[in-house]
């Protein structure tokens, strides 16, 4: 099977969604709709109902979720980009969060959560307490937790596309996002930054899939970029790491820290990652030294770092990139946080062979460490067209300077296992959405907008509309 393929099917499975109640309802919330706010509907949703929010700002207004497979919608047909913004003012639900999720397989899609705060400083956007949650093209800025997701080793969390911003109560204990002991958290896609001391990450799952996402201190005081504190088998691939000037922690990742688990493998992989450091001194890597597996490889450092702090009962560390100057890099524009590369670069046609991670979790036993995509600033991806290059990112004359725009339209939820919501904006445009499987053979036609997968199987797919072609994967 090919890489990419097989990377694919792999996170097919990453979050196991119920099936849905076959009389789901639609609840309508907005200034003009019969609900003003989220939470009048929050005790009359049953399991399977979507929730579609219209974009306005809805201010103090806080909820509980406790049915299980919602769909937390910004209304679907809105316009591309917008968001439904939940402005906490002094309001928390449980003196928990803006929302606290206790039902079990939920998705909440382009919702902006903002300014929670509580007396012992994790007030957070989302407090996750159900198992199971998808978060996609979300916002989490000023809040003391963007999320924070408590113990439940049955729970696969995946949040992708999104932003968090300013997060933190000052005190190094609050982060950007805080994963505690679940069984699986996929992370891709995001840019978090200028957390106030606490980490722009911190995961303590069994096992962690870190891809593609820019994890920035800038010209904040955060601490780590990425803190795993119990280990678990982790893949942290294709990111931008950068390591701000006034960080508190000078450590880029921290692994095992506060103990490896004792329950899972504690292996560490990390592939074709780009981190540049502002910082007068710093660590690229400090770990636990009872580590099962370090493997690193592909990976571009800059400024005064020192790679490594700790070891590991198997280390495998190749083709690793170091340079004291973002001027010998060769970037596209680092005085803004540009780490592309243009056609002098050094990195150019450096990389080696990544290899494969290996897991005992079910599900996620064999990972490619050669990337297949590559982070697009603000919260977007493409396809990497090709494996040559040292860091997170390729040059290409085509598509180094790549710049993302907005597509027309949007699918939801991907993986999805029965529904899938078209959102592009207007009501008039009846041109179909193709789906067509990896042969490239057309298996669905229709200009619906909430469209039939339910007989598909699981597997990869690729909707088209216009000349717009995005990702699906379907999970069972």
């Amino acid at each position: 099977m090919h890489k990419r393929t097989a990377f694919l099917i792999a996170l097919a499975v990453v979050t196991c969604l119920g099936s849905i109640n076959g009389h789901a309802e639609i609840w309508r919330v907005g200034p003009t709709q019969k609900y003003t706010v989220p939470s009048a509907v929050a005790s009359l949703v049953q399991d399977g109902d979507e929730v579609w929010i219209d974009p306005a700002e809805y201010v103090g207004d806080v909820a509980i979720w406790r049915a299980h497979q919602l769909k937390l919608y910004r209304t679907p047909s809105a316009e591309q980009g917008s968001f439904a913004i939940l402005r906490a003012d002094g309001n928390a639900a449980e003196s928990k969060a803006i929302w606290v999720i206790k039902g079990n397989d939920c998705i909440v899609f382009g919702i902006d959560f903002r300014d929670c705060r509580v007396p012992d400083r994790n007030g957070a956007g989302i407090r996750a307490e159900g198992t199971n949650l998808t978060v996609t093209r979300c916002a989490f800025r000023k809040n003391q937790d963007g999320i924070l997701a408590g113990n439940n080793l049955n729970s696969t969390i995946l949040v992708e596309y999104s932003e968090f911003e300013q997060s933190g109560a000052g005190d190094g204990l609050s982060h950007a996002i805080y994963i505690n002991h679940i069984k699986a958290f996929i992370f891709r896609f995001n840019y978090s930054h200028a957390t106030e001391v606490g980490h722009e990450c911190k995961s303590r799952a069994h096992f962690n899939y870190i891809a593609y996402n820019r994890l920035s201190n800038e010209d904040g005081r955060g601490s780590r970029n990425l803190d795993l504190p119990n280990g678990g088998t982790s893949v942290v691939i294709g990111n931008i790491f950068h390591k701000g000037a006034n960080a508190e922690n000078g450590n880029v990742i921290g692994y095992g820290l506060e103990g490896l688990s004792d329950t899972v493998d504690n292996s560490l992989y990390i592939s074709h990652n780009t981190v540049v450091s502002s910082r007068s001194l710093s660590t690229f890597l400090r770990m636990d030294s009872s580590t099962t597996r370090l493997q690193s490889v592909n990976n571009v450092f800059v400024g005064n770092i020192t790679a490594m702090i700790g070891s590991a009962a198997v280390v495998d560390t190749v083709n690793n990139l170091a340079f004291r100057s973002v001027d010998d890099v060769g970037f596209l524009n680092p005085s803004v946080y540009d780490y592309r590369i243009t056609a002098s670069s050094p990195l150019r046609g450096r990389a080696v062979d990544a290899g494969m991670a290996t897991s005992t979790v079910p599900n996620y036993q064999d990972l490619p460490l050669t990337p297949s995509l590559i982070y697009v600033h603000p919260c977007e991806d493409r396809i990497r067209i090709s494996q040559r290059d040292v860091g997170a990112y390729e040059y290409d004359q085509l598509t180094s300077v790549y710049s993302v725009e907005r597509v027309a339209w949007t699918l939801t939820p991907s993986p999805a296992s029965d529904v899938l919501v078209i959102s592009h904006g207007d009501d008039h445009d009846l041109q179909p959405t193709v789906i067509h499987d990896m042969r490239g053979i057309e298996v669905v036609r229709t200009t619906e907008r909430r469209i039939d997968v339910s007989r598909l199987p699981a597997g990869v797919y690729s909707a088209l509309r216009g000349t717009v072609v995005q990702p699906l994967i379907i999970q069972r």
